[in-house]
């Protein structure tokens, strides 16, 4: 899927992304914006930033005179963002809708990206890049799911939309990506292969009881909503009821959503 396409389903599931994101996106935003260990007055890009689930820890923990850049291709999450930080008053942190590939402002003290890498056009080239855009001493800090993390649920989902569309369904290229960095060993090593120094990697662990109601709502508020494209809202009931359906008779009563948050540092100079 290119950039555009990308930015357009998150565009589409930005009111049920919001909905969902005090269960889910704003739990795994804060762990990342405290393993980032911002300080008052620092520079700080977020990418792939969405509504905003770490950008606002990360402005907090800023404070009035640090600054953050918050960066993304879906104007529907972007503005989400932008009415959260002004109900906490937070005055520094700016949402942009741009392409986080060719973004230039520099340098920053911390770069954080909270389950985004993997939707990046080149995972490795543009993660490398963003890491050229630190200061030396500065921090990236990575979070990807871990391994196991949204399989019952997602090979349930693709389930249900075979059994509507009556065809096989191709996983997504961001899935491939991000089977890459889902263990402790391989995320450790491939920040390592990005320049990094003195990485680190943390699990955060986060299991949350789940109905029907909400997995809909997950699904229309993540990258998920993308398998429906194409659909006219008959047929989506019916992957909707067939995913109901589905959690009910294997029993899938949680989401398990734990995630992978490593760190490291840009090496000064010789």
């Amino acid at each position: 899927m290119t950039s555009t396409g990308i930015g357009a389903v998150f565009d589409s599931a930005a009111t049920q992304y919001a909905e969902v994101s005090p269960l889910l996106w704003n739990r795994i935003g804060e762990a990342t914006a405290a393993t980032a260990a911002i300080r008052a007055g620092e520079r700080v890009l977020d990418v792939c930033c969405g509504a905003g689930a770490s950008a606002v820890p990360a402005a907090r923990a800023a404070g009035p005179h640090g600054h953050v850049d918050a960066v993304d291709l879906a104007a529907g999450l972007l503005a989400h963002g932008r009415h959260r930080a002004a109900a906490e008053g937070l005055r520094n942190v700016r949402f942009v809708q741009a392409d986080a590939t060719t973004w230039q402002d520099q340098p920053y003290d911390v770069v954080q990206c909270v389950h985004g890498v993997f939707f990046l056009p080149d995972m490795d080239a543009s993660v490398t890049r963003l890491a050229g855009l630190l200061r030396p001493g500065g921090r990236l800090v990575v979070t990807t799911w871990a391994r196991g993390a949204l399989v019952d649920f997602g090979r349930l989902f693709v389930e249900a939309v075979e059994h509507v569309r009556r065809a096989r369904v191709a996983p997504p290229a961001s899935g491939q990506a991000a089977s890459r960095i889902d263990g402790e060993e391989e995320l450790h090593a491939w920040l390592a292969a990005r320049g990094l120094a003195g990485v680190t990697v943390t699990r955060f662990a986060l299991r949350i009881p789940l109905d029907a109601a909400l997995a809909w709502r997950v699904v229309l508020g993540s990258g998920f909503r993308g398998m429906l494209a194409g659909l006219e809202e008959p047929a989506v009931e019916r992957v909707r009821a067939a995913f109901a359906r589905l959690l009910r008779e294997r029993d899938v009563t949680e989401l398990d959503a734990t995630s992978l948050i490593g760190a490291g540092t840009r090496p000064w100079a010789g």
